[in-house]
């Protein structure tokens, strides 16, 4: 097993001590949120880096990963210096592969170890050692991997936990093998993933000129083809509505609320029943007619659901009134 091997890298010099934190974050896009619509594929990548330089930088690393919003799939097997040298068989890793090990929807023990043992005896690891990975003010690319949104509108989370890592000593040389310290744990940035399914182009519309606010229905290619509902009101979003089904929509009761559900496809929000397209797509426009002047400052929300059965709710969109 992985984690008898590592513990053995582990043992093999004295530990003296902490010498370093290992901090991580899960980012995409080189940020740690990320927006994201229904069953949209995700790329992502923990990224890592040393507290200091009190040692020649990371010998091994091992993390799990886990997601919210459902089941991940293995990590990349790194293809390029340096983590590929953590990787069979240059270096040491999960039997599974440097990507870790799936265990109901979480990887387990991503990442692995170079060869500080300078092993010449058994058939890997057979990398040579490389010295600064991950140094402070040298950020690394650990692991890269894959995500699927949720089908859901809603925040998720991919997180990092159980984070073990070792650093080689200061002033070695690999002779005979490179002595190595355990380093600490310290960040662990996660990685949020807002789902969304309801875009506007404008977040105003003005009352002294009124014009239209286009929307976007981005329902996923699972939800292709489905009849959608697009509704709207000026009360607010919170608490909203809980539809049959247990379905919530973020929209709260009012008259506009009303006319929206009994009038649909009106030159005031046309296109706003329908069918989505074969990519689970459409589009609505609400357009702003001739107002009294003291209507700027209201606030105008719209979401959509899906209908047969009534199982999705969109994000809401605000549009404000303004002079």
């Amino acid at each position: 097993m992985i984690g008898r091997r590592l513990l053995l890298l582990m043992c093999l010099c004295p530990a003296a001590g902490a010498v370093t934190d290992l901090n991580l974050s899960a980012e995409s896009g080189g940020r740690n949120a990320v927006l994201a619509t229904p069953g949209a594929q995700v790329s992502y990548s923990i990224v890592g880096e040393l507290s200091d330089t009190s040692s020649k930088g990371l010998a091994m690393v091992s993390f799990d990963l886990a997601f919210s919003g459902g089941s991940l799939t293995q990590c990349a097997t790194p293809t390029s210096n340096p983590m590929k040298n953590f990787a069979s068989p240059l270096g040491l890793n999960n039997p599974a592969g440097y990507g870790g090990t799936l265990v109901g929807g979480t990887l387990v023990q991503v990442g692995g170890a170079q060869n500080t043992i300078n092993n010449v005896f058994a058939a890997k690891p057979t990398g040579s050692v490389l010295t600064d990975v991950a140094q402070n003010g040298s950020q690394i690319v650990l692991a890269t991997g894959t995500l699927t949104a949720p089908t859901q509108c809603g925040t998720y989370t991919l997180t990092i936990d159980n984070v073990m890592a070792n650093v080689i000593r200061a002033g070695e040389t690999g002779n005979p093998f490179w002595a190595v310290d355990p380093a600490g744990v310290g960040d662990k940035l996660s990685l949020t993933v807002t789902v969304e399914a309801m875009f506007t182009d404008t977040a105003t519309l003005s009352v002294a000129n009124p014009g239209s606010a286009h929307f976007s229905l981005e329902a996923g290619i699972a939800n292709a083809n489905r009849p959608y509902w697009v509704l709207g009101t000026f009360s607010g979003t919170t608490p909203g509505l809980n539809l049959a089904g247990g379905t919530h929509l973020p929209l709260n009761p009012s008259l506009y609320l009303n006319f929206t559900i009994t009038s649909p496809n009106t030159a005031l929000l046309s296109n706003s029943l329908g069918f989505l397209n074969a990519n689970g797509h459409a589009a609505s426009t609400f357009t702003l007619p001739h107002v009294p002047a003291q209507a700027a400052g209201l606030v105008l929300d719209h979401a959509f659901v899906l209908l047969s059965p009534v199982n999705f709710a969109s994000n809401a969109v605000e549009v404000t009134l303004v002079p």
